[in-house]
């Protein structure tokens, strides 16, 4: 009866320490479970931190891109001449104007002054030792390397007298010169001068040589020629004339540009032949 009633607690006994380890089995799972659940949950944390923290450093670069950007346009500089276009339209009003120098060198130097109103008005070109403000009275001390006019007078008849005009006709028998492009020069010679003249549209165009200095108005009527095949002059009204030396005098603005619109005429004088077709292409 003893090893009966003995058997029965040992069994009692076993049977409590088994549930007491599945219950512990059980705790443990949801400690371990509940563990995993917070690491996936710290670690879609982090990853949603990481890209907020890159998506945040994309933003800034990009804004700060922007802001470069900006500040880089505001920051730009435009050439000196149309600089001093704003300031003579502000001046002068709507007129046309050179949109170029015409420099090979010194275009941050270039200095502006004028006389006159809209209707007739004269503006100096120079270089000087520094940039001056815009018709500065010092600049009168500066020799222009161009000149550029407006004059407007009654009529049409009495503009177009202002620009020496000379018809084909007058050129007819004289010795002729291919001078590319289609198009033929006539030459004249006498007095120890020679005079190589051709037509563009409206235009009429002449080069003037020294023949007793030994000078050829032939390479720099083909090289005007050349230029004028892939660049436009502004448009006459009816006679437009080009007047252009060989020789380049010192300090002097021998090489003429003159045209004329209705009532007005347009002068362009420059210290050499190529200043002067730079500038007058660029006007607009």
């Amino acid at each position: 009866m003893k090893k009966q009633l003995f058997f029965v607690v040992a069994l009692l006994l076993l049977s409590g320490c088994g549930g007491q380890s599945k219950q512990a089995v059980s705790a443990t799972s949801k400690v371990n479970s509940s563990q995993t659940s917070a690491a996936k949950k710290s670690s879609v944390t982090n990853s949603v931190e990481k890209s907020s923290a890159v998506t945040s450093s994309a933003s800034a670069t990009t804004t700060s891109s922007s802001v470069s950007s900006q500040s880089s346009n505001q920051n730009q500089t435009y050439p000196r001449i149309i600089l001093m276009n704003q300031q003579l339209v502000k001046a002068l009003g709507q007129v046309v104007l050179p949109q170029v120098d015409g420099l090979d060198a010194g275009s941050q130097r270039l200095n502006v002054r004028y006389r006159g109103n809209a209707a007739n008005f004269t503006i100096d070109y120079s270089v000087g030792s520094t940039a001056k403000d815009f018709n500065d009275s010092s600049l009168n001390q500066e020799n222009p390397y161009a000149v550029y006019s407006k004059q407007t007078f009654e009529n049409s008849t009495q503009a177009a007298q202002q620009i020496n005009y000379r018809s084909a006709d007058e050129f007819s028998g004289l010795p002729q010169i291919n001078l590319g492009y289609g198009i033929t020069g006539t030459t004249d010679a006498g007095a120890g001068q020679r005079y190589l003249s051709w037509y563009e549209g409206n235009w009429y165009l002449t080069v003037h040589a020294a023949a007793v200095n030994q000078e050829d108005p032939t390479p720099l009527a083909k090289q005007t020629v050349a230029f004028l095949a892939s660049n436009s002059l502004p448009a006459p009204q009816k006679y437009g004339r080009i007047s252009f030396q060989t020789a380049i005098a010192n300090r002097q603005r021998d090489q003429e540009i003159i045209w004329q619109k209705n009532n007005v005429v347009y002068r362009l004088q420059t210290h050499t032949p190529q200043t002067a077709l730079k500038m007058a292409v660029s006007i607009k």
